[in-house]
């Protein structure tokens, strides 16, 4: 009996100094300002009361892309991903930018384009010119093969060079003639 006490007392102890410390820091998985958290968390209520509208999709990723989780974004956009509309592949484009996945933001602009082609007028020349930056930047990566994880410093002088094409004139513009 005596040892049978005394191997519940050796395990009571062991277990006492053997568990971890309480350590783990509870952190918000978003983080903004209150108003932009309120915005969130209606856009996520108005996207589970109706989950096949992709205006509430859209929103809702655009949101997230502001408060920088592109991958939420994604997830968000993915059952739309095939909607032909062109705001989702805008969006899914911009998204797999930031997470520096130049081959899936080439061809989620490509995508986006064509989509814009079909919808006409509602696809804005703004968003077309949004679309070309997008792809253009990333497009060099891919067409030097840079990979932005491995040669970060490369990859940003690579989607520089692309986004800074034009320079000013180094000669100052003529003074109008005086009537």
């Amino acid at each position: 009996m005596s040892r049978a006490f005394d191997l519940i007392a050796i395990v009571a102890v062991a277990i006492v100094l053997l568990l971890p410390k309480p350590s783990l820091e509870a952190k918000p998985a978003l983080v903004g300002e209150k108003i932009e958290l309120d915005r969130v968390a209606a856009l996520e209520d108005a996207r589970f009361a109706e989950p096949d509208n992709v205006d509430h999709a859209v929103e809702l990723a655009d949101a997230y892309l502001r408060l920088l989780r592109p991958d939420w974004a994604l997830a968000t956009l993915a059952e739309f991903a095939s909607s032909g509309d062109h705001r989702v592949h805008l969006l899914r484009a911009t998204a797999h930018a930031e997470r520096l996945e130049p081959r899936a933001t080439v061809d989620e602009a490509e995508r986006g384009l064509k989509a814009c082609d079909a919808e006409g007028a509602k696809c804005s020349p703004a968003d077309r010119v949004r679309f070309g930056v997008i792809s253009q930047s990333m497009q060099a990566l891919v067409d030097n093969q840079i990979d932005p994880y491995k040669t970060p410093q490369q990859a940003r002088e690579a989607v520089s060079k692309v986004l800074h094409s034009t320079k000013a004139s180094d000669k100052a513009p003529a003074p109008a003639p005086k009537k």
